[in-house]
């Protein structure tokens, strides 16, 4: 689960990649788990999909998700 702290001073994607990664390292995501749809995602948590679009640009470049058609699914090695 994210959750957005808006009194932050981190930005809200960078407050996502943070928490999908620190989720891989506490093992609560694995190889293959699929994270929420951008749409989904941004309609829980109130926020712009462009927002969680940044967050899962980054998780992708940084090799720890892959985009297929319908999800998005971890694929760190």
């Amino acid at each position: 689960m994210i959750i957005i702290n808006n009194s932050s001073m981190i930005p809200v994607y960078e407050q996502i990649v943070n928490q999908v990664k620190q989720n891989i390292v506490d093992g609560k995501l694995k190889e293959g788990d699929a994270l929420p749809s951008i749409r989904g995602l941004s309609k829980d948590l109130k926020i712009s999909a462009l927002t969680v679009k940044k967050a899962y640009d980054i998780l992708e470049a940084d090799g720890l998700c892959r985009r297929f058609k319908v999800r998005v699914r971890l694929c760190w090695g």
